[in-house]
């Protein structure tokens, strides 16, 4: 009879080991992620996945983790909103993958410059940053820079607002079998290598621009990218811009820090791994800018104005260079050419089409139809809300108030 409860107690904690040894916890990007294996996982799902996250793993916080998720291979009785569940060993990998990196994404939302791109590292703690679109190659690049380099990441590079580089080495997505889905395989499975001893640090960003071998007549191509279309370019590849303090001014500031963007043309990722002095030695084409962001004010037109009256409207952030103009509205980046940067520098109150017309024409000489392209211009940043518009009768009625 004594022996009873010794036995059932051992079984619980046996339960509780069994248990706690189903448990992987992972930290990518400083983010506390729980992975829960749910018992349809087998021992050799959970071996592989175990390798394949060892690089991103890490100890357990004092309180909750910041994400949990239960795996599975077949659906839950009780199935939560964080669930990964598929009925593919592969795909589940993949879907783990998926979630993790979003986690780390959501959680460093305006405290990190998170761009979707590959990362290497040089011995002195150098890192350049390979920026693409999904399906530019950045995997198959990061896999074949990173058996020369520290492999920092094929996903996301996170950079702080020092200029420190946050690794996420993460397994990479590989086809092993053309015929299913792709591999989760480790950065040591590839053999790729570790990191350096040095602080990570940004140190170049490079566009990538893959083209078909037949393209490419004198070999890989390095080619300088103006600051503001380098912006345009990466916008689309960068998570949670908006939530960032003064979002382009950290953008345009870390291309200042790097010695502008590059952009590299290449057919096969072997021939960029040659490309790296002289990608470290190049500079991009750096262009002076100035910016400013658009605060809501009640000041209105004067009375006396017979016509349409214009100036920014309220929560723009904006950069200005020589030649054309960077904006970010409600989440919307816009490149502004033309003579839309000429007039963007002009709106910063209240004016008319007259006003404007009249300085653009003493800033750039008289040009045919002058008035008319002043009106489309200024039609076309209504329309995109970054300038706002008060029709004449409406000062007048207000001033009749």
């Amino acid at each position: 009879m004594g022996s009873a409860p010794l036995s059932r107690l051992g079984l619980s904690l046996l339960g509780t080991v069994a248990s706690m040894t189903r448990t992987l916890r992972l930290n990518p990007l400083g983010v506390d992620v729980e992975l829960r294996l749910d018992e349809s996982i087998s021992a050799e799902f959970e071996a592989d996945l175990r390798e394949s996250w060892a690089d991103v793993t890490g100890q357990p916080g004092e309180g909750e983790p910041d994400e949990s998720h239960r795996l599975a291979l077949a659906p839950f009785s009780e199935p939560e909103a964080t669930d990964v569940v598929s009925g593919s060993a592969a795909d589940l990998a993949s879907q783990i993958s998926t979630m993790v990196t979003l986690d780390a994404i959501e959680h460093n939302g305006g405290r990190l410059v998170m761009i979707h791109a590959a990362g290497v590292a040089l011995d002195d703690g150098r890192v350049i940053a390979f920026v693409g679109p999904s399906g530019r190659g950045k995997t198959t690049l990061a896999k074949t820079l990173g058996r020369e380099f520290g492999y920092v990441t094929d996903e996301t590079l996170a950079v702080d607002f020092d200029g420190n580089v946050l690794p996420y080495r993460k397994p990479l997505s590989v086809i092993v079998d053309s015929a299913r889905p792709k591999a989760q395989l480790s950065p040591a499975k590839l053999g790729l290598r570790p990191l350096p001893e040095s602080p990570l640090k940004i140190a170049a960003i490079v566009l990538l621009h893959r083209v078909d071998e037949h393209e490419l007549v004198d070999g890989p191509q390095l080619s300088p990218v103006a600051t503001g279309s380098a912006i345009g370019s990466m916008v689309p590849e960068l998570s949670y811009l908006p939530a960032l303090p003064d979002p382009l001014v950290q953008l345009a500031e870390l291309i200042d820090a790097t010695d502008g963007v590059r952009r590299v043309t290449y057919s096969e990722a072997s021939q960029v791994v040659a490309l790296v002095p002289e990608i470290l030695a190049a500079q991009g084409d750096v262009q002076p800018w100035t910016s400013g962001h658009s605060v809501a004010d009640t000041t209105t037109p004067s009375a006396t104005v017979r016509e349409d009256s214009y100036r920014r409207a309220p929560g723009v952030h904006w950069l200005l260079f020589a030649n054309e103009a960077v904006t970010l509205e409600s989440r919307i980046v816009r490149q502004l050419a033309g003579i839309a940067p000429g007039l963007w520098e002009l709106l910063g109150d209240w004016t008319t089409l007259t006003t404007l017309t009249a300085a653009l024409i003493e800033q750039y000489g008289e040009v045919p139809d002058a008035r008319n392209l002043v009106q489309v211009a200024l039609e076309g940043l209504v329309e995109a809300n970054l300038v706002e518009r008060v029709q004449a009768a409406v000062v007048g009625n207000t001033a009749g108030q």
